[in-house]
């Protein structure tokens, strides 16, 4: 299958070298599939300095931001294309396992994830596929879902829009649940595999988005997507955390689409 794995990257040169590029060398996905795109020119010097070149195949520069920046990809690459936004902080995958202790174990083939995505993507007709949000086997299922649930931003993959589906609101903050949305209203079902996650360490991983004061910028975030999208975001006192947390609802439920196994 013919597809981009593209790295977004910022102040994170020896993070994205030892966790996301070691990663995806280590699931075997070639060179010529991955590009880093970077901030400006003093960045893309710092990062060939730094990265491995067998690891990737180029770096690009793209603008300052983490929504503008995804919001940059889908304006650089053909409307189309297949791409998957990978994070630079990835330091692995588990998939469901109910035979396990934990319900889970090491992902066998990031590849056969990849397939699967944009396969589920044609049945459903849609453009937008992502992975399970926390790695945690106990709340993982073997199911695919295309109806409105959130798809995390740290990978997943497009059927590149072009100008069709851009960020508006978020500075970065929150950025995956208004494209999350965007593409679900577009489209009518966005896919989510239920049985796949990927480690990372949100909020806490120094660098990208942590730089400033994140909790200011995710408060006026929310309040301005509620605005927006009245309805459709709801706060979500449940989760555990300093961040004002939000959670998505299809306010007709008529576009809603069943769970496969």
């Amino acid at each position: 299958m013919d597809y981009t794995i593209v790295i977004p990257s910022y102040k994170r040169a020896e993070l994205c070298r030892d966790k996301t590029l070691a990663v995806l060398h280590r699931y075997k996905i070639p060179k010529e599939q991955i590009v880093v795109v970077v901030a400006n020119k003093e960045e893309k010097e710092t990062y060939e300095e730094i990265l491995d070149p067998k690891t990737y195949k180029e770096i690009l520069v793209g603008v300052p931001g983490l929504a503008n920046v995804r919001n940059w990809i889908f304006k650089h690459f053909p409307k189309g294309k297949k791409l998957v936004s990978c994070d630079d902080d990835i330091h692995g995958f588990i998939e469901y396992d109910p035979k396990t202790k934990r319900h889970e174990r090491e992902l066998r083939s990031l590849k056969d994830v990849i397939r699967r995505g944009f396969s589920e993507c044609e049945k459903a007709k849609c453009s937008h596929w992502g992975i399970y949000p926390s790695p945690n086997g106990f709340f993982m299922k073997p199911t695919v879902s295309t109806d409105l649930k959130f798809i995390i931003g740290s990978f997943g993959g497009f059927i590149n829009p072009g100008n069709e589906v851009l960020i508006e609101i978020s500075e970065g903050e929150k950025d995956d649940y208004e494209r999350t949305l965007k593409f679900f209203q577009r489209d009518g079902a966005v896919v989510r595999l239920n049985f796949v996650s990927a480690k990372t360490a949100t909020y806490k991983t120094p660098g990208g988005l942590q730089l400033g004061n994140r909790l200011a910028k995710e408060r006026k975030t929310v309040k301005a997507l509620m605005k927006k999208y009245p309805g459709w975001i709801r706060l979500n006192p449940t989760r555990k955390s300093k961040m004002p947390e939000i959670r998505l609802v299809d306010p007709s439920k008529s576009k809603t689409r069943k769970v496969r196994k």
